[in-house]
């Protein structure tokens, strides 16, 4: 079996061989060339301790560290590190931002903000950690990619995303300290390449190295803080929560709903709603309280399932499908965290995970299950209920794979069908926050969207009403042919035909396109709140969850109209300033995903947020929900999500340190103790700021 696993695995033999606990410096601080850095507005000394900064009062300053020859080449190290040292009594944050050229994307290049965020704590000396998320375009720097498909990142660390840097080309690390309350005196000590890109034992003996995960799902050849090795620790871990909880009931700011009982009263309705007050918008709760909504993704839920098919050898433990165990299984996939599950709880123990996962939320400060959580908490009795969303999708037919054909009666009809069937189950209970309808929509733009529809068929309803629209504009198809550089010869013609993307001039027709982009907005939101309306009355429809490009002055817009608060998946460092929606939308909006990963617990990719380490994790929850909380349209923040992705990637290759526990059920005690700290006081905090 061996023999053909190293067959399997065949590799680039020139990979380069780093040991695992090695770094080497970047520049030598003893005899630092004055070429090597630029300074701004702060005074610098060289000392036998390093670079020693010093900063004034409410002044912005930085140093950029510049390579030698032209670049720094990090192909083969994980991080880009600092040794630093707060030499003052007041807590110091800097900001580095690694600064890269990426050749290989020639003019294609857009460079990606690598800005981290750290702290140090008074007079505390830190190794922070720079992670380089890479631009899957330099995949060729990795051949050991082949051998672990489906994996975003790949084992020790090296991340592959659709955006990234290239660590080939390093051209700088600029570390920006911003505007502080107090005079700052730091050292620099270190600037140095840390951390081997390839595992050692995969290196000099990869026949070896396979399987790589054990069977909790974990990788099996590090250790850290809280990795399960033995059943017996489960156990262990359940005595140590308990003592947790007892120690953190909860915060005394809030009343059943996690709404502020300390606070003004208004108008009780029995259910959520939205109200401006100041200026501020706020969540109203059932009981008339200001509530903010402090979230988490897939609350409750511990599956983890991960493809099998073709990655056998990937794995130890997965035991046979039996009648059983098939609950383990899906399709060629298998669920490490249910399994982890029923070992911690026992068999059919999913429904009292949903109790312990509302029981933990009260005591960590968390007031709202988000996007994709268990649906069930309308069973659980009021004494451990929390506000609960619920998730429909519905886009088929569709237009594109995820924005459906809003002028299909089919679409509709699907729509009602399921906003009616959830609604049964939610309309009465006051714990209910609201409806998600549907997740990161492709909206594109009115030109891609209407390419989108002309691609189809004459039996695609979408299609037909766009040229319904060009017939009373242009009249005769010969304008349409001039304006595009087509050759129909009849509207039919266009009808029943199948344009292929890139033969027109799309942006010939712009302004009908707009029209009829607008059009279809208008029907998605108007025909989505009425069913809601109808079926769940005063119940909040809390939209669709945008992404990336895809939000525009036109959808966002439209969307005021019917949404009681729009929804952004938005992986930023901070959203105090969140340019969405446009300012002249006087409406509030919620980070529905955010979230910061690191690699020091045994995961290889950190998530589009990242982290040094699992503290570094904390400080930068604590710093993006203070921030959203100063925002006065933002009315809650929601992680992504409840427990890490699975350690081989799940079908999209995401295999993240995302959770807030892990594949295991272990806590993040660090993380944990920094949303307590900013989420039981955050009604303080937002109220006096």
């Amino acid at each position: 079996m061996k023999s053909l696993v190293i067959l399997i695995l065949g590799i680039c033999s020139s990979l380069v061989v780093i040991s695992q606990n090695k770094s080497e410096n970047l520049l030598n601080f003893d005899d630092l060339s004055s070429e090597s850095y630029v300074v701004q507005n702060l005074e610098l000394k060289q000392s036998k301790d390093g670079l020693e900064l010093n900063l004034k009062k409410g002044v912005k300053g930085s140093i950029t560290f510049l390579p030698g020859d032209k670049y720094w080449d990090l192909t083969q190290w994980i991080f880009l590190s600092l040794e630093l040292e707060n030499m003052t009594d007041q807590e110091l944050r800097f900001e580095p931002l690694i600064q890269y050229d990426n050749p290989r994307r020639g003019d294609k290049f857009f460079p990606v903000n690598n800005k981290h965020i750290g702290f140090l704590k008074p007079n505390e000396e830190l190794i922070y950690n720079c992670v380089m998320i890479r631009d899957k375009i330099n995949t060729s720097d990795y051949p050991q990619s082949v051998d672990f498909p489906q994996m975003k990142g790949l084992p020790n660390g090296v991340i592959l995303n659709y955006a990234g840097i290239d660590a080939k080309h390093i051209k700088g690390l600029r570390i920006d300290f911003p505007k502080q309350d107090y005079e700052r005196r730091v050292y620099i000590k270190r600037l140095f390449k840390n951390k081997a890109a390839l595992p050692e034992l995969y290196t000099n003996d990869r026949a070896s190295f396979f399987p790589f995960i054990n069977k909790y799902g974990q990788y099996k050849h590090v250790d850290w803080p809280g990795k399960i090795t033995k059943d017996k620790q489960f156990a262990e871990a359940i005595e140590k929560e308990q003592d947790d909880l007892m120690q953190n009931p909860g915060s005394p700011e809030w009343n059943r709903f996690g709404g502020y009982v300390n606070g003004p009263g208004f108008e009780a309705t029995g259910h959520f709603r939205t109200q401006k007050v100041d200026g501020r918008w706020w969540i109203i709760d059932p009981e008339g309280c200001l509530f903010w909504s402090a979230g988490v993704n897939s609350a409750g839920r511990l599956e983890i399932p991960t493809p099998t098919k073709g990655r056998e050898h990937f794995f130890e433990g997965i035991p046979d499908k039996t009648p059983c165990n098939a609950s383990l299984f899906a399709k060629d996939q298998y669920k490490h965290g249910l399994a982890n599950l029923y070992r911690k709880y026992g068999e059919d123990s999913e429904e009292e995970y949903v109790a312990t996962s509302l029981k933990r939320m009260k005591s960590w400060g968390l007031n709202t299950l988000g996007g994709w959580s268990a649906e069930s908490v309308g069973e659980h009795p009021d004494s451990i209920k929390l506000p609960y969303t619920v998730y429909i999708n519905a886009v088929s037919p569709g237009i594109n794979e995820k924005f459906p054909d809003v002028f299909d009666a089919r679409w509709k009809a699907n729509l009602e069908v399921k906003i009616r069937a959830k609604a049964a189950l939610v309309k009465d209970d006051p714990y209910f926050f609201g409806f998600f309808i549907n997740n990161e929509i492709h909206w594109g733009n009115p030109n891609s969207l209407v390419m989108h529809s002309l691609e189809k068929g004459a039996d695609c309803a979408g299609k037909k009403e766009y040229i319904k629209l060009l017939q009373q504009e242009l009249k005769d198809i010969n304008s349409f042919n001039e304006l595009t550089g087509a050759t129909f010869d009849s509207w039919d013609d266009l009808l029943t035909g199948k344009v292929k993307a890139g033969t027109l001039k799309i942006a010939g027709l712009k302004e009908y396109n707009i029209k009829h982009y607008t059009s279809m907005c208008e029907l998605y939101f108007k025909i989505t709140k009425e069913f809601i309306d109808k079926y769940a009355p005063n119940k909040m429809y809390i939209g669709c969850r945008w992404h990336g490009n895809h939000k525009n002055k036109i959808n966002t817009t439209i969307s005021a109209k019917y949404l009681d608060i729009l929804t952004f998946n938005a992986y930023e460092n901070e959203v105090e300033f969140y340019p969405y929606p446009a300012q002249d939308i006087d409406k509030p909006f919620i980070i529905s995903e955010f979230n910061f990963g690191a690699l020091d617990a045994g995961k290889f990719f950190t998530g589009l947020g990242y982290a040094s380490d699992q503290r570094n994790r904390g400080e930068k929850y604590r710093n993006f929900v203070e921030g959203a909380l100063r925002n006065p349209r933002c009315v809650g923040a929601h992680w992504f999500m409840w427990a890490n992705s699975t350690t081989a990637g799940r079908g999209n290759g995401e295999n993240a340190n995302c959770g807030l526990v892990s594949m295991t059920d272990q806590i993040y005690y660090e993380l944990i103790a920094y949303i307590r700290e900013t989420t039981y006081r955050m009604y303080r905090y937002r109220t006096e700021e």
